[in-house]
């Protein structure tokens, strides 16, 4: 499954830190993931309440309206799951110690994990490079707090760079999570008669070959046998490249058409709430004063603000 699916990019990029030696920042010192910690402590998060609302320091990732999920992670090192199982009866019949102690694996460095969901452009073709490179338009700064201690950020040097930094970090996410369907999506479908056409055209041909060449039945059976085998493969090959098409996108799943859907569904509670027990003709007017104010096939607004959670 590719990293663009359901008709969103699901960026997962990992990018390891150089934790050698002791760094200075802003007057502090300290380890380099340190640093980055202390840089993603400071860095604004969404709008989660009237409180922060107040505030109004946003996401920088909010200032871009395609951004549906952003997270930063610091991956120290692997857990250990503990010895690989064995069969104690065996352990046991060839006296192993089992206090001897097995090999553990460990990261060469730590690493920082970035991971963003966000609507592709048009057809998907030039992500993630258009969009990381609007990102460092928009929050260079931060970006640059952030990442400053990784492998290779001293080649960063404007969108460009930054956008070939993160694609050679870029690992494919196999399993992304999109909950914008709320029906049965239409899937394209694989018919049958594609499936059964190499191999029954194997041998169809095998046995064409038989009786135009008279050649013995068991060379017949054999081409016949070999083609149809030929046939499997094709169609494997045909599911896999199948399998790879990304899953369709649902319909009005783009973030302003969301942050328009979440608008309306408080507008529309505190309108049943208000009209409560109106009487049909009141009712209807109010309605339409309600349509007239929050026009819900407007994405341009009134709707809820890139980075609140309500």
């Amino acid at each position: 499954m590719p990293s663009l699916d359901g008709g969103h990019y699901f960026l997962t990029v990992l990018a390891p830190i150089n934790n050698s030696g002791v760094v200075e920042r802003n007057g502090a010192k300290s380890s380099p993931v340190h640093m980055v910690r202390e840089a993603l402590e400071t860095l604004p998060t969404a709008l989660q309440s009237p409180a922060t609302e107040a505030i109004g320091l946003n996401s920088p990732f909010a200032r871009n309206t395609r951004t549906h999920l952003a997270r930063f992670v610091v991956l120290d090192d692997v857990n250990f799951n503990g010895r690989n199982p064995v069969d104690s009866i065996v352990s046991a019949a060839l006296k192993t110690d089992l206090l001897t102690p097995q090999p553990v694996d460990h990261l060469p460095s730590p690493y920082l994990i970035f991971v963003a969901d966000f609507d592709p452009d048009a057809s998907g073709a030039a992500e993630p490079r258009a969009y990381l490179e609007a990102l460092w338009d928009i929050m260079t700064a931060e970006l640059n707090a952030v990442f400053c201690y990784c492998y290779g950020w001293d080649k960063v040097t404007d969108r460009a760079s930054f956008a070939d930094f993160i694609i050679a970090r870029e690992v494919e996410t196999t399993l992304p999570f999109n909950d914008y369907w709320v029906g049965p999506p239409q899937l394209p479908s694989l018919p049958l008669w594609s499936l059964a056409a190499a191999p029954g055209l194997g041998i169809v041909a095998a046995v064409g070959f038989g009786l135009a060449s008279h050649t013995p039945w068991y060379c017949a059976v054999g081409l016949g046998v070999l083609l149809f085998v030929a046939g499997l493969v094709f169609d494997y090959g045909l599911i896999l490249s199948w399998g790879r098409k990304p899953f369709p996108a649902a319909p009005n799943s783009t973030l302003p058409h969301v942050l328009k859907a979440l608008y309306l569904q408080h507008a529309f509670t505190r309108f049943v709430i208000d009209h409560q027990g109106d009487d049909p003709a009141t009712l209807k007017a109010g309605f339409r004063t309600f349509l007239a104010a929050n026009r819900p096939a407007d994405l341009a607004g009134p709707t809820q603000a890139a980075g609140v959670i309500k």
